[in-house]
């Protein structure tokens, strides 16, 4: 079995399943990770990499993160930055439905 160079994918971590670079602290505490992972997980499911239940199951993760009692790495974002998020999570879970 190969051994993989840890030094390779530094500054990265995985979000969901797929790589989303990190900004600021470590996991998901802002804004733009939440939009880069939505972009992500909806260009994976477009080129056919994940299927649309797998797309719906992360949207679901991430939708459950945007909540301050499951997150507490957000609790500087005000209650309507967090409302945008879960509207825009919740329209392209209603698109990945279709």
């Amino acid at each position: 079995m190969k051994k993989r160079n840890a030094g390779t994918h530094s500054r990265r971590y995985k979000y969901l399943g797929k790589r989303v670079k990190d900004r600021g602290k470590k996991g998901l505490d802002s804004a733009s990770e939440f939009y880069d992972i939505m972009k992500a997980i909806e260009r994976d499911w477009r080129k056919g990499k994940i299927t649309a239940r797998t797309a719906r199951g992360r949207l679901l993760l991430l939708y459950r993160l945007s909540f301050k009692k499951n997150n507490s790495k957000i609790q500087h974002l005000s209650n309507s930055t967090l409302q945008r998020i879960r509207r825009r999570i919740k329209k392209l879970m209603e698109e990945v439905r279709e």
